[in-house]
């Protein structure tokens, strides 16, 4: 079962990540264009961009990502953006040095000319200009402190747009050519595009901004390749964005995943954590131990969780992959699930027992994917 999950992930994947909204959008442009692509799916979307727009249109591109975010070995090399990397989820030298670049680039563009902006999560951290009176060691400091608070994202970026002369639309203020269009992956719930990346572009009197896709997209898109590998199972997809309290969500998970009924159960969402110590693992892998602890081997139950990005926190992880055996081969290897729990440590033992989902470049950002599968042989 393993196997088909991660395969049906994979396809929805490949799928999701053509972005065919974008390429409509684009398909018929006349007018000379500039390419900025910021996030975590940075680089696909400037890549499927590229691909749409006619080839005389394209002028320049710039990719700001995240170390290491694009697919180093198989890059096209008929697309060459300008590719620029920084820190994420914390910013860094990088960060500023790169968007003081950007915003140089962005003020030199032809009167006549348009720019695109292509945004994904992660653009928060990796496009910067901090407040005068702030320096980057204070930034990364509050930064820091926010992602590890138990905020959501909602809040996290509302705070951070308060330390930023970049964020809440200011740095569209440095572009005056003919036209500045946005196309957003949204990451936060009811898709904001005020939020989304804290909204460097966004200028509430002007109607520029243009969702291309979304998690509950993502999560329609896993539905078909999951029916076909488990089609004895009823599949439920749920409409709700969760965003709720790591643990307690672990916990009405197990109460659920106890009392329903055989199928196969999708939910998308960002759960919160405030992480305490120095463990090693992420929100997903830390919710799959969680819901272990929880059911402690209850049979018949898959649980999977997967960051869409490819990167659940360390650069190893994607996420994790557990079941009724997860449980047992625990206790084989004497594991103390509470304690590490306590200490989030949660990669170390879940990689023993060999739980994890590799981390891996997806070319996409669009929050997390929590799916719970429940065969005809469930214990009541």
């Amino acid at each position: 079962m393993k196997t088909a999950i991660l395969s049906a992930l994979d396809q929805a994947l490949i799928a999701f990540t053509g972005y065919p909204a974008l390429r409509r959008a684009l398909g018929n442009e006349q007018t000379t264009t500039h390419l900025l692509a910021i996030g975590k799916a940075a680089y696909r979307m400037a890549e499927v961009a590229a691909q749409a727009l006619p080839s005389d249109r394209l002028a320049t591109c710039i990719v700001l990502t995240k170390y290491g975010f694009y697919p180093e070995d198989h890059l096209d090399r008929t697309f060459s953006p300008v590719l620029l990397e920084a820190g994420h989820p914390l910013p860094d030298a990088n960060s500023l040095k790169h968007s003081r670049f950007i915003l140089d680039w962005m003020q030199q563009i032809p009167a006549q000319d348009q720019l695109i902006v292509l945004l994904s999560g992660g653009t928060s951290a990796l496009f910067e200009a901090p407040r005068r009176d702030i320096s980057l060691q204070e930034l990364i400091q509050r930064n820091d402190l926010l992602l590890r608070s138990g905020l959501d994202i909602t809040q996290i970026n509302q705070a951070r747009q308060m330390l930023s002369q970049v964020k809440s639309g200011q740095a569209a203020h440095h572009f005056s050519g003919k036209k500045l269009r946005v196309y957003l992956l949204s990451d936060v719930p009811a898709n904001d595009p005020a939020l989304i990346g804290s909204g460097p572009f966004f200028l509430p009197e002007i109607d520029n901004h243009s969702i291309i896709a979304d998690n509950a997209a993502f999560l329609r898109s896993l539905a078909t390749p999951l029916h076909k590998a488990l089609p004895e199972l009823p599949l439920r997809l749920a409409k709700r964005f969760v965003d709720l309290e790591l643990n307690s969500f672990a916990k009405a998970l197990a109460c659920f995943a106890i009392k329903a009924p055989p199928g196969i159960y999708l939910w998308g969402g960002e759960l919160t954590l405030k992480v305490k110590g120095q463990g090693r693992g992420g929100r997903l892998s830390h919710l799959a131990l969680s819901f272990l602890n929880e059911l402690k081997g209850k049979a018949g139950l898959s649980f999977i969780a997967f960051a869409s990005d490819g990167n659940d926190n360390l650069p190893e992880l994607a996420g994790a992959y557990v079941d009724s055996q997860s449980y047992l081969d625990l206790q084989a290897e004497n594991v103390d699930i509470p304690a590490l729990l306590s200490a989030f440590d949660s990669y170390p033992p879940l990689k023993k027992i060999k739980a994890i989902i590799p981390g891996h470049y997806t070319g996409c950002n669009v929050n997390d994917v929590f799916i719970l599968i429940k065969t005809a042989s469930s214990c009541p």
